[in-house]
């Protein structure tokens, strides 16, 4: 009896160990695409021309649009004494182009103070300045809400289309990547992070660098060249991207 008692057991807790794996791999994704749809399902259907003729001067661009959330983004932060850098792409346009790409579909920041960010008063305000703060594919993001008439460009805004559903269907957004403090540098007392999506390469951050996007000027990383040669290779000032 003992015997049968021990098998039993174990089929027993051999099966539920299975059935947890069994949703874990399957049941638990289901579920944050199912949240991560609906949030996105809150962003406006924006049309916008990805041309390589286009600029940030062009409503019909996505550049001009782009440029938009940035710099409504930088004033937002600026009043809440909330800290940030641009990255990655709108970084490499920056040195490069000294402009938003024509091609691209989002504007890369790096935030520090992501309780805050998250919080019921920042939401609400976002909301009442026509944004949508959302999580989608395990970060954060930032896009137009649907039904609003704040924008005086969303004349250019598809309302007949259906709600976007993946991140595929949105023509432009920011992406807001966590950045995490690693270390300060004794000497120059210069604090070192590590950026989501960029865990083993250390970025120190001063905030007293700037970059310059149509003559206005937004805070980014100290170690530019090489926080640029790292994501997109040493030709990163001649290979389009």
């Amino acid at each position: 009896m003992a015997v049968v008692a021990i098998v039993a057991y174990f089929i027993y807790t051999t099966n539920h160990i299975t059935m947890f794996k069994q949703i874990q791999k399957e049941i638990i994704p289901l579920i944050t695409m199912k949240f991560a749809r609906e949030g996105i399902s809150e962003c406006s259907s924006i049309q916008c021309s990805y041309s390589t003729q286009c600029t940030t001067k062009n409503e019909t661009c996505c550049a001009y649009i782009l440029k938009d959330f940035l710099v409504f983004l930088d004033g937002f932060f600026r009043r809440h004494n909330l800290t940030y850098v641009i990255i990655y792409g709108t970084l490499l346009g920056a040195v490069r182009d000294h402009t938003i790409i024509p091609w691209t579909h989002d504007i890369d920041v790096g935030y520090f103070n992501s309780t805050y960010l998250h919080s019921n008063e920042i939401r609400s305000e976002l909301y009442e300045n026509g944004y949508h703060l959302f999580e989608a594919l395990g970060m954060s993001r930032l896009c137009v809400r649907k039904n609003n008439s704040i924008k005086n460009w969303l004349t250019t805004q598809i309302v007949h289309r259906k709600p976007p559903t993946v991140m595929g269907d949105l023509s432009a957004y920011i992406d807001l990547y966590t950045a995490a403090k690693s270390a300060t540098n004794p000497i120059s007392n210069i604090s070192v992070y590590t950026i989501l999506a960029n865990n083993n390469f250390l970025t120190p951050i001063s905030f007293e660098r700037m970059a310059e996007i149509d003559g206005q000027t937004f805070p980014t990383v100290d170690n530019v060249h090489e926080h640029l040669v790292y994501n997109y290779g040493n030709r990163y000032m001649t290979e389009i991207r």
